[in-house]
């Protein structure tokens, strides 16, 4: 559907009617995608465990399906660190973006309800089969914590943070510089999105399960409390809230640096006095003017030849009308001569 064309549908509804749909789309999106995850990194673990890349590329298509579905819509954020970078740059209201964070907690709880509630969960099966991969956390509540526990080793807490903090700022950036200044998505703006989440949970599974999103921790986090796991989610929850959201707060301040001193340039153009400078003229006048110049100079070189031929072809003129009547003049000295010789001879004859 052509964007121009929903916008102007979307117009047709009260500003308060519009707001509450696009909330309900992000709830819907929100929901998707972390159903989606948990399920995959819970019983979708089972027949041959949760790589890396097989996470990466859940998160990746989730998203792509949720924001093909409802992007053009509601602008796809599905994650409140997205949200409250959005609300920092103007690209949607505070109160618009306070509806659209709520709506992504409330969508990630119910997501994560209705997984945990479908687990075959038993007092000899508690949630340390099912929940360990599909919650966030470090150290004992890492994915990669039975693997490096057999060499005494652990990711830390110090570690957990710059990754999601490294991984939530390319998830936020690709985000925020993909939507318009109204908010609403730029075309590919899905596909970058999609992409950035497949990066950054390649960067973060390991060590935390990939956090990124403070919804999608705290959805599985208040159903996963007190089922046996190593490390309670709840207690760690705050280091995948904070991140993100630390994320999104400087993504804001980047941008907003950006746009101030792009409008001081702006302005100083815009306010800087015209300097008179005395150019020659072939470099006023462009391309056209060194050829008019050479037109000209071919021109008064052209004349030049023209007036000298005009000389040279009078004085030949002059020359020819000269040259009969040199000969006349001779012709006559030449009669005068003959006609005193004959009267000298007729003298001397008499």
């Amino acid at each position: 559907m052509d964007p121009d064309t929903e916008t102007t549908a979307a117009q047709l509804l009260k500003p308060t009617t519009l707001a509450a749909l696009r909330a309900v789309a992000e709830f819907t999106g929100s929901f998707l995608i972390c159903f989606a995850v948990y399920a995959v990194c819970s019983w979708g673990r089972i027949p041959a465990g949760t790589s890396a890349l097989e996470a990466a590329t859940t998160w990746a298509l989730a998203f792509l399906a949720a924001g093909s579905i409802f992007g053009k819509f509601c602008g796809a954020h599905f994650n409140p660190a997205v949200t409250f970078a959005a609300m920092f740059t103007a690209q949607i209201g505070w109160i618009q973006g306070l509806s659209y964070i709520l709506a992504q907690f409330l969508g990630a709880i119910a997501a994560g309800g209705v997984v945990v509630s479908l687990l075959p969960l038993t007092t000899e099966n508690d949630g340390r089969a099912w929940l360990t991969v599909a919650v966030n956390g470090f150290d004992k509540g890492s994915p990669s914590a039975d693997m490096l526990g057999k060499f005494h080793l652990s990711f830390n807490v110090t570690l957990a943070i710059v990754a999601e903090l490294i991984a939530s700022l390319i998830v936020v950036a690709v985000a925020i510089t993909s939507l318009r200044d109204d908010g609403r998505p730029k075309r590919g703006h899905v596909w970058r999105s999609a992409m950035a989440y497949g990066v950054a949970v390649m960067i973060t599974y390991p060590v935390t399960g990939a956090g990124l999103n403070p919804a999608r921790s705290t959805g599985i986090a208040l159903f996963a409390h007190g089922t046996g796991l190593e490390a309670d989610p709840i207690s760690q929850l705050p280091i995948f809230i904070v991140c993100p959201l630390m994320a999104g707060a400087v993504v804001g301040l980047v941008v907003i640096l950006c746009h101030m001193v792009l409008d001081g340039a702006r302005a100083k153009l815009d306010t800087a006095p015209e300097s008179s400078i005395d150019m020659p003229a072939a470099l006023v006048g462009g391309a056209d003017a060194p050829q008019e110049s050479v037109h000209t100079e071919a021109g008064d070189e052209g004349a030049d030849a023209h007036d000298t031929k005009t000389d040279e072809s009078r004085s030949e003129d002059q020359n020819s009308a000269a040259e009969p009547a040199g000969g006349a003049m001779a012709a006559e000295s030449g009669d005068s001569s003959q006609e005193q010789h004959d009267a000298q001879v007729g003298g001397d004859q008499s």
